[in-house]
C-alpha cells in the first residue's frame, strides 16, 4: 500500500502525523497489500498531489483528508471514501455521507504517543508553519509568558510540549486538532494571509465548532513587507486573501469561492529576492527597527490567551473519534477482500 501524504523536508506537525498513527493501526498484511493507495491526514483532495502518484488500475480509499489548495484529482469520482475532514469537503466531492472529521483523531487511540507531565501548566502558541519565515514569534511567545512550539519541529517534541499544557494558541489548524483530541482547550489565531479559511471551517464544523481566528500582528518589518506582498500578487490574480473577517462567509460562499478559484495555491512568496548574503544582512538590519512590533505582537498575544477558548463536547467528539474507527475497520476490510 501506498500512503499518500505531504512529507515537507524541514517537517510540519499535521502532515508527520501520518508516520506515527497509520503503522501502529493498519496491521502489516494491510500496509503490504498492492496496487493499494491510501490518501491519509492532510489537505490532499489536490490534483497537484497525485501528478506523480499512479492511480490507474488501483484501489484508492480516502482515510480523512480534506480539500483546501486546488482542483481535485482527476479520477477521484472512481475513489472509495471511507472518511472526509468535514462537510466542505463531502460536498466537493459529492458524498455528504462521507463526512466525519479529520484523521488525525486517531491520536486518541495512541495516547502512549503523548508524555504525561504531573504538572500541565504551559499555554503553547503553535503558528502555521509558513509564519515562522522572518518573523520573531518564538521571542514574542516567550515575551506574552506563552511556551513557543515550532510545527517544523519533530513530532514527539511537540507531543511531549502537549503533555504539559493546559491551553494552545493555534494558527496551525492540526495545532487545534491535535488539542482537541487530546482533550486540550484552544484558541485559534490568523497572522499569515495564507492560512486557509476553508479547510479551518471544514475541520471545525465536523465537530460543531465555531472558527472565529483572532488576527495577530507581525512581529517584524519583514514579515510585515512578506504579508502585504502576498496579500497584492494574491489579489492581483482574483483569489480571496485570508482574514478573520473572512471567517464569516457561510458554508455556500465557501463552496462557490473554492469552486470559482479551483486552482493550486500560489507559491510561497519570500520577503526580499536577495542573494543568501545579502539577505542576511537586510534581515539583521531590519531587526534593529522591530522592538515595537514585537512588543505589540506579544501583547496581542497575551491578550488573546486570557480570551475565550475552543473544545469540542466531549460526546461528539466520541461519536466522530467512532466514525473514524469504523472508517478503518472498513479500510482493513476491503483491502483484505481484495
Amino acid at each position: 500500500m501506498r500512503i499518500v501524504y505531504y512529507k515537507d523536508e524541514v517537517g510540519n506537525f499535521g502532515d508527520d502525523l501520518n508516520e506515527l498513527i497509520w503503522p501502529r493501526l493498519l496491521p502489516q498484511d494491510v500496509r503490504d497489500a498492492p496496487d493499494t493507495v491510501m490518501v491519509g491526514i492532510g489537505s490532499l483532495l489536490d490534483q497537484a498531489r497525485f501528478r506523480d502518484i499512479d492511480t490507474n488500475n488501483k484501489r484508492v480509499f480516502v482515510m480523512g483528508s480534506g480539500a483546501a489548495y486546488g482542483a481535485l484529482p482527476q479520477g477521484h469520482e472512481h475513489w472509495t471514501y471511507h472518511a472526509v475532514r468535514g462537510a466542505l469537503t463531502a460536498e466537493l466531492i459529492g458524498r455528504p455521507q462521507s463526512a466525519v472529521t479529520d484523521g488525525a483523531i486517531l491520536l486518541a487511540k495512541l495516547t502512549d504517543l503523548v508524555p504525561q507531565s504531573a504538572q500541565r501548566n504551559e499555554i503553547l502558541f503553535m503558528p502555521h508553519h509558513r509564519t515562522c519565515v522572518n518573523s520573531r514569534w518564538p521571542e514574542a511567545a516567550a515575551n506574552a509568558g506563552l511556551t513557543f512550539v515550532d510545527p517544523q519541529w519533530a513530532p514527539d517534541r511537540i507531543l511531549a510540549a502537549y503533555g504539559r499544557a493546559k491551553l494552545v494558541v493555534t494558527e496551525a489548524m492540526h495545532g487545534a486538532i491535535v488539542a482537541d483530541t487530546l482533550r486540550i482547550p484552544w484558541i485559534p489565531v490568523m497572522i499569515s494571509p495564507e492560512v486557509s479559511i476553508f479547510k479551518w471551517r471544514d475541520w471545525a464544523s465536523s465537530l460543531d465548532l465555531d472558527y472565529h481566528p483572532v488576527a495577530l500582528p507581525p512581529t517584524a518589518r519583514l514579515e510585515a513587507f512578506r504579508y502585504d506582498r502576498i496579500k497584492r500578487l494574491t489579489e492581483a490574480s482574483g483569489r480571496t486573501v485570508a482574514n478573520p473577517d473572512g471567517a464569516a462567509l457561510d458554508d455556500a460562499a465557501l463552496i462557490a469561492d473554492f469552486r470559482q478559484r479551483f486552482r493550486e495555491e500560489p507559491q510561497v512568496i519570500d520577503a526580499v529576492a536577495a542573494p543568501s548574503g545579502l539577505k542576511a544582512l537586510l534581515k539583521a538590519a531590519a531587526t534593529r527597527f522591530d522592538g515595537r512590533r514585537m512588543a505589540q505582537a506579544s501583547e496581542k498575544l497575551r491578550e488573546v490567551a486570557a480570551g475565550r477558548s475552543y473544545l469540542s463536547n466531549d460526546t461528539l467528539f466520541q461519536d466522530r473519534l467512532g466514525g473514524m474507527e469504523r472508517a478503518v475497520e472498513r479500510l482493513i476490510a476491503d483491502v483484505r477482500a481484495g
